[in-house]
């Protein structure tokens, strides 16, 4: 049993991924997938297997602060199970061929859990990447050197790793996917998450792009006296 209610946890992504599990057999092995469904909360991450719309059978959590999250990048396609999954991936006409690794540190049991997970686009890939392992080193990005965008359509989050916009928000981007997403801060109130970039136009008068820094350097002075 897991106390999952409470009034200091919230969710912060879900949705449903694809696992690439190995298989050991009497004479072989081979690589079976199996769909997934995460829940991630700001201190757990719950995994289940989707029995219908509202229904999902838990098959183990982990406290977020024990997750280990990496991308598999091409040169990584060659050890066992990514390269029998690479294979399958190849050989078959398979939607999830954005692959990761999530590393459970102590799971439910005080086990380690090793993960090979795929998304369907790579926008997916870097949004659970970003999510699981919380991005600790972002705080101490240099805002300066961030790329600076103006919101020219306005969007409403559908998730809840989304970010809602107005128009002439102004967004540092920390992070661009090639097939269409930016990850950024609102200038304004300094909230994080994902937008389309269709939405927004990147700033590069140098002016404008120093008073937006100088602005955004009265908030934080305002907040830390507050």
């Amino acid at each position: 049993p897991f106390p999952l209610v409470s009034s200091s946890r919230w969710l912060v992504k879900r949705g449903e991924l694809t696992a690439y599990v190995e298989d050991t057999g009497l004479f072989s092995k081979r690589t079976s997938k199996q769909q997934v469904y995460f829940f991630l909360f700001n201190d757990v991450l719950i995994i289940t297997k989707k029995k219908s719309e509202e229904s999902y059978n838990v098959t183990d959590y982990s406290l977020r602060d024990q997750l280990v999250v990496q991308q598999c990048d091409s040169e990584d396609l060659t050890s066992s199970p990514v390269k029998n999954a690479a294979t399958m991936l190849s050989s078959r006409q398979s939607t999830a061929v954005h692959l990761f690794r999530l590393a459970v540190l102590s799971n439910h049991a005080g086990e380690k859990v090793e993960l090979l997970l795929g998304t369907e686009t790579q926008s997916d890939r870097a949004r659970w990447i970003a999510a699981l392992g919380q991005d600790r080193d972002w705080q101490k990005t240099d805002r300066t050197t961030l790329t600076q965008v103006e919101i020219i359509r306005t969007y409403t989050a559908k998730q809840a790793d989304e970010l809602s916009l107005q128009v002439a928000d102004v967004v540092l981007v920390y992070q661009k996917v090639n097939d269409g997403w930016y990850e950024g801060e609102r200038l304004r109130d300094g909230e994080r998450g994902w937008f389309p970039m269709e939405c927004a136009k990147e700033i590069t008068c140098r002016a404008t792009i120093d008073k937006n820094m100088e602005r955004m350097g009265r908030l934080l002075g305002l907040e830390t006296n507050v």
